[in-house]
């Protein structure tokens, strides 16, 4: 087949015109499912949020009823009261979300009407016994309350409601991963299509310049002259090319400035309302105790997320710095667990203890000395020993949480560090991807503290690692490693 160099040149044109239309549908249909699948994931967390909420609600009434059956008081009905009120429009509300499209597929409908029966029925239980007291006085209910029958309801909430939010938290995964799914495919497609093109473009413009150098040499000064006017239009949109460059390193670093600014933003109200939180624990009254301690608790999420989120923000933008110092390592380690053994005491929980080894198992190359000296930034060590014990004291009830150090002689000398926990051990599906970001959230916190420690530690030079105790039978351990100072 013989074509004019009229005809290759428009298809050299028009073979990367079509390849990039392709490509800006491509891009387009995928954004439109990505689009979808992050709405129907906001969905399914709403609808967690609400099951949550309808839980909290029926536990309100169904203290309320207890509050009023033993004392015979009316204030104990008021949350039962606002229960009764709010029950119906909660159910209303949940069921809209649930039957909507696409979420009907994505829960069990049946759990739905299930829950919905027994809420009706533990509702209707305590209404009985609320009157039964109000009319015939406490012996009158005895017989309802030994029956054990509100609380078997109760337990059957309990379970159909932790079966739900089980639904949610696999259809959240599943729609997650089928997003990241979309954006790989995208990004693979729009490289090998924009590949393709320059490829085609290549070996066009390489057979038009053969077949005019072979067919006419005078018209080879005349594409000389052509091929210089495209090398400057080149130029223009080489120059184009770096001006929207430097617009996307502009974007990038206000990006990074936005986050930087609303993490800030969000530390300074958080700081307040822990301080406030911290004044009203001091002697408050028993039946707000537990809302303040919750406020503590979750502004001090908020003011650890914001950390958080600022450190991930200088660990991927390589803008982490450290500001190094030779100090005595086990002195931070003392530090950190006398802070550890503050927060078990106020949370009440005496079940666990705290203890530090000085060296590890005997063996060749491990030095016992008492100075330890490292050099790094002292401030991001103890942040990690924090953050690998807060994971150890996170998963594991009762036990010995210890922590060692020692030297170690090899190529050249390190410290090296392990925290030992008698905790449930590490999932082996976690492993490969245990020092990610968000590897654990399923679990609690935000899933980057391990991977903050990972950064932090190898930026030192040294290197983290964990392993399962027994085959995770009891508990896990974590090891990090530091060049020790000159």
């Amino acid at each position: 087949m013989n074509f004019s160099i009229d005809k290759i040149t428009l298809l050299a044109i028009a073979i990367p015109m079509v390849a990039l239309l392709l490509v800006g549908y491509i891009s387009y249909e995928n954004t439109i499912q990505f689009i979808q699948r992050d709405a129907i994931a906001d969905r399914l967390d709403l609808i967690n949020q609400r099951v949550e909420h309808l839980g909290s609600t029926i536990t309100d009434a169904e203290t309320g009823q207890r509050g009023f059956i033993i004392t015979n008081r009316p204030d104990y009905l008021e949350p039962y009261g606002l229960a009764v009120r709010d029950i119906d429009k909660q159910l209303a509300n949940l069921n809209v979300l649930v039957n909507s499209k696409p979420l009907n597929q994505q829960i069990s409908l049946n759990e739905m009407n299930v829950l919905k029966g027994l809420i009706e029925a533990k509702m209707a239980e305590l209404n009985q016994t609320i009157m039964l007291r109000q009319s015939h006085g406490l012996n009158a209910t005895l017989p309802m309350i030994l029956s054990n029958r509100g609380k078997i309801l109760m337990d059957k909430i309990r379970t159909i409601t932790a079966d739900i939010q089980t639904q949610l938290r696999y259809a959240l995964s599943s729609t997650t991963l089928k997003t990241q799914n979309y954006a790989q495919a995208m990004t693979r497609i729009i490289v090998i299509t924009t590949l393709a093109a320059a490829a085609i473009t290549g070996v066009s413009v390489f057979v038009i310049d053969r077949g005019i150098y072979k067919r006419h040499l005078a018209v080879q000064k005349r594409l000389e002259t052509e091929v210089e006017k495209r090398t400057e239009e080149l130029q223009t949109v080489n120059n184009q090319l770096l001006t929207a460059n430097e617009q996307l390193k502009l974007h990038d670093r206000m990006q990074q400035e936005f986050i930087n600014i609303a993490a800030h933003e969000l530390r300074t109200p958080a700081q307040s309302i822990l301080g406030y939180a911290e004044l009203a624990m001091t002697d408050p009254p028993i039946e707000i105790k537990s809302f303040i301690d919750a406020i503590y608790r979750n502004a001090f999420r908020i003011q650890k997320l914001t950390k958080d989120i600022l450190d991930v923000t200088r660990i991927e933008s390589h803008r982490l710095t450290l500001n190094k110092i030779n100090f005595d390592l086990k002195q931070i380690i003392l530090d950190v667990i006398e802070d550890a053994k503050l927060k078990l005491v106020s949370e009440g929980r005496n079940k666990i203890k705290l203890e530090f080894k000085n060296g590890m198992k005997a063996g060749e190359g491990v030095d016992h000395s008492d100075d330890i000296f490292v050099r790094g930034d002292k401030d991001r060590i103890m942040q990690v020993i924090s953050n690998l014990l807060d994971n150890a004291l996170k998963f594991t009830s009762e036990g010995v949480i210890s922590i060692a150090v020692a030297r170690r002689k090899g190529e050249e000398e390190i410290a090296v560090l392990c925290i030992q926990d008698t905790g449930s051990g590490i999932d082996p599906e976690i492993f490969p991807r245990l020092f990610t970001k968000f590897s654990t959230k399923s679990f609690s916190g935000t899933g980057l503290g391990l991977y903050i420690s990972k950064n932090i530690i190898e930026a030192h030079g040294g290197r983290i690692w964990a392993q399962n105790n027994d085959q995770g039978k009891h508990g896990a351990t974590f090891y990090f490693s530091l060049p020790l100072a000159v």
